[in-house]
């Protein structure tokens, strides 16, 4: 869990090294859903606008191959790597944690050992769970811009200074929350994206509160398997009782024919 953050650190490093020197985009996100049994998937996302990509591989950078070797150092995590239409890559960590506790400290250990002058994702997460079955989500979050972009030439940084390059990264790179509640949510101080889902934007260098409520899940929310399974199985169920029927039907009449 603690080997991740480094990681992705370097990964956001680089990518603001080539920020420098071009008008790409990079989008950060940290995904979490919180189960109705308490337990909860998380992780991390960053998506690499195609003209970023060709910067970084015309720098002999491979943006996912920090994540991948974190990965592979901790089985807990897996990665996945997706293309969209417009040539995109989205690079996702992600692991299942079995309380709110382990929520908590997973993303509490992403600014774990790393410099003042890396950029990292700080949140400070808490979870309550009523005896309804209700959750909310609160807490705080910040997205700490690099100091410098990490490039040397003869000894020398390379690149635009902290204050700059705080001003570049605020422009350039996007960072949020996308959090999916167990149940429909009642309450939230960020942006819809549907019925059980909020995103909550970070700026750079500012610190955010934030706040989710969500009323208790439905009854099938707790099920081992989804709710569409459920209707295929009863109207299979259905399908067979009718075809029972009607071949004793024709049984009973084929006799007297």
């Amino acid at each position: 869990m603690l080997r991740v953050a480094p990681r992705f650190a370097r990964v956001l490093l680089l990518s603001a090294a080539v920020l420098v020197l071009s008008g790409c985009r990079l989008d950060v996100v940290a995904p979490i859903t919180l189960h109705a049994d308490g337990s909860s998937t998380v992780g991390l996302s960053a998506r690499f606008d195609p003209r970023l990509l060709a910067e970084l591989d015309a720098l002999g950078v491979d943006p996912t191959a920090e994540l991948s070797a974190a990965v592979a150092a901790d089985d807990a995590w897996s990665l996945t790597r997706t293309r969209d239409e417009e040539g995109a890559l989205t690079v996702a960590i992600r692991r299942e944690v079995a309380d709110d506790a382990g929520l908590v400290a997973t993303y509490a250990a992403l600014s774990s050992g790393l410099a003042a002058a890396d950029p990292a994702l700080e949140l400070a997460l808490a979870v309550d769970r009523d005896g309804q079955g209700g959750v909310t989500l609160s807490g705080t979050g910040s997205f700490r811009p690099p100091l410098g972009t990490g490039l040397q030439v003869d000894g020398a940084m390379v690149g635009e200074d902290a204050q700059a390059l705080a001003s570049l990264v605020a422009d350039a790179v996007e960072v949020g929350l996308e959090v999916r509640m167990p149940g429909p949510v009642t309450a939230h101080d960020g942006v819809a994206l549907d019925g059980s889902t909020v995103r909550v934007d970070l700026e750079p260098g500012v610190e955010r509160r934030f706040e989710i409520r969500s009323s208790p899940p439905p009854w099938w929310a707790s099920l081992p398997f989804p709710p569409a399974a459920l209707l295929g199985g009863a109207g299979l169920a259905a399908l067979v009782l009718v075809i029972g029927v009607l071949l004793v039907r024709r049984r009973r009449v084929s006799p007297e024919a």
